[in-house]
């Protein structure tokens, strides 16, 4: 027991000393687009220059507002990132520490109503982005089972805020000559996260191999009746 309680207090002290500094929480509204205006229905389409939907601000072309429409990815609600146009949406991060790492996950799918078969999207910072894309005719594919992939990408915080955008690259393709560029990727459950540093996992792994270590001892101490 007395070799149990030193490992487990040297792993707890490893742990602490190699731990990243503390940071203030990282903060990004309405991720999945949840909180906004109520009563629309199908979908709703905003334009540029538009902040309805909270946390958000349309800064191009148009996007629809999806409600019933198809199943959302997280909770009731998602967004075709082409409205009639290819539309792009952004938001301010807050809570970020100076030089360190973080981490973009949002799932993507695409509007099973028309073409073009690739959907895509732009998912960027100030200094790192993403070029997604969704593949529509998968099997499966519908309202009902959109399919939703997550995909991610890593960014370093130049100060304590951050701008995420989201642009649908979707400029044409559609088979309905009276909506062009109507039918793009949708986007959903967006979220950010720090990216824990490297020597703070060191410190766990030590402390993981330190208490398993501990356990042998005392197994094959137990195993020879001391």
């Amino acid at each position: 027991m007395k070799n149990i309680g030193f490992v487990v207090g040297l792993s707890s002290a490893l742990l602490a000393s190699g731990a990243a500094p503390s940071r203030a929480a990282v903060t990004l509204l309405n991720g999945s687009f949840e909180n906004g205006p109520g009563g629309i229905g199908n979908f709703a389409t905003y334009t540029a220059g538009n902040t309805s939907i909270v946390g958000w601000t349309i800064n191009s072309g148009s996007i629809d507002y999806i409600e019933s429409y198809w199943t959302a990815q997280n909770g009731l609600r998602s967004l075709d990132m082409n409205g009639l146009v290819a539309g792009g949406i952004s938001q301010t991060i807050t809570g970020l520490t100076n030089g360190a790492k973080y981490n973009v996950r949002f799932y993507i799918s695409g509007n099973p109503d028309n073409g073009p078969v690739i959907k895509t999207l732009r998912a960027f910072t100030s200094g790192a982005s993403l070029n997604a894309s969704f593949d529509i005719s998968n099997p499966g594919n519908s309202h009902a089972n959109m399919g939703w992939v997550q995909k991610s990408f890593v960014f370093t915080a130049s100060g304590p805020t951050e701008l995420l955008s989201f642009v649908s690259t979707v400029t044409g393709g559609s088979s309905n000559p009276d909506y062009p560029a109507a039918f793009g990727p949708a986007l959903d459950n967006v979220s950010v996260s720090a990216v824990p540093e490297t020597s703070t996992w060191i410190m766990m792994l030590l402390g993981f191999a330190g208490l398993g270590f501990a356990g042998y001892r005392r197994d094959r101490i137990a195993y020879r009746g001391g």
